[in-house]
């Protein structure tokens, strides 16, 4: 067993793999086969055509179908599909329920008034600002605020140590959404500084806990807010809520952060789970390619319960 990384080697021992003749081995199996596999102009390429002789299978939960990446092009047809719908109805996959949330400066967009400056005293740029902007180029502190009161309602009404991810557009924002998160759950983050987390790339605490996360047996933390290091390979078993405010354009990437929470898990109750979505990331399952539709969308009002 090997990485792609182990057999190409430092600078200094470039392509370890040469030491092996091209017939050495009989079976080549290639995991997560949409990355690097998957591009002709990639290293890893090279590996592969070296031991073209070996029978090669390439497994992947988001198979890509690019311009410039394609699983088909180079691995073929694929001989085996199980999707998501049908992992659902045989009882090995969770199925879930999407409530969307849809905020006025998202739907109407925000314009400054004349010289309005920002909390920096720098003026800011009269244009309208949409959701696309939000989070990334203006920073509305009351959006922040209202979604996570929005979904410490949700967790209140249901459970609140259901283990959640919140996907954020970036690090500053999965920062921003912490503070908020711990301000709407003073009564717990008083108790348990843990409680709350924030998992990303940059944060060696954070990073520490991430095990923690995704350990059924351990409380805390149970809400983690993230930008993309979650977004793939994190084996939350019994994470119950997923909340998106960040906006997805790929479907690839849309599949990956869904996946977080399809794992059932029966010794801790993990049957279902649900996905709150802020930023009309779940507009993409109306795309052909998307297979596993929820069981139910619920889009509450303003004075609605966060729970249909």
């Amino acid at each position: 067993m090997s990485l792609y990384q182990a057999v190409t080697g430092t600078e200094e021992e470039q392509n370890i793999y040469k030491q092996f003749s091209p017939e050495f081995f009989d079976l080549v199996i290639i995991d997560e086969c949409h990355r690097g596999s998957a591009a002709a102009d990639s290293n890893w390429r090279r590996i592969l055509e070296y031991f073209s002789s070996a029978t090669q299978i390439g497994m992947t939960a988001t198979p890509k179908e690019t311009k410039d990446v394609s699983n088909i092009d180079y691995f073929g047809d694929p001989l085996y599909t199980y999707s998501l719908k049908q992992g659902i109805e045989d009882g090995f996959l969770a199925p879930y329920k999407v409530v969307r949330i849809d905020i006025d400066k998202d739907l109407s967009g925000w314009r400054p008034e004349k010289g309005k400056q920002d909390k920096h005293g720098i003026e800011i740029e009269d244009r309208i600002y949409n959701q696309r902007d939000f989070d990334k180029k203006l920073v509305l502190e009351k959006r922040t605020e209202l979604v996570a009161n929005k979904v410490s309602e949700f967790l209140k009404a249901t459970n609140r140590y259901d283990k959640t991810i919140i996907f954020c557009e970036d690090i500053d924002h999965a920062e921003r959404m912490r503070q908020e998160l711990v301000n709407a759950n003073a009564d717990i983050a008083a108790k348990n500084r843990k409680y709350v987390m924030r998992i990303t790339g940059d944060n060696e605490e954070g990073k520490a806990e991430l095990d923690n996360f995704i350990d059924p047996d351990v409380r805390n933390p149970v809400i983690a807010t993230t930008s993309k290091l979650m977004s793939t390979g994190v084996d939350a078993q019994t994470c119950k809520l997923i909340v998106l405010d960040q906006v997805i354009q790929s479907m690839t990437e849309f599949k990956q952060i869904i996946g977080r929470g399809t794992r059932i898990n029966e010794d801790y109750d993990k049957y279902y789970f649900t996905i709150i979505d802020f930023k009309k990331a779940t507009e993409l399952f109306a795309d052909p390619t998307f297979d596993g539709d929820p069981v139910q969308i619920y889009e509450p009002g303003p004075d609605d319960p966060p729970v249909p």
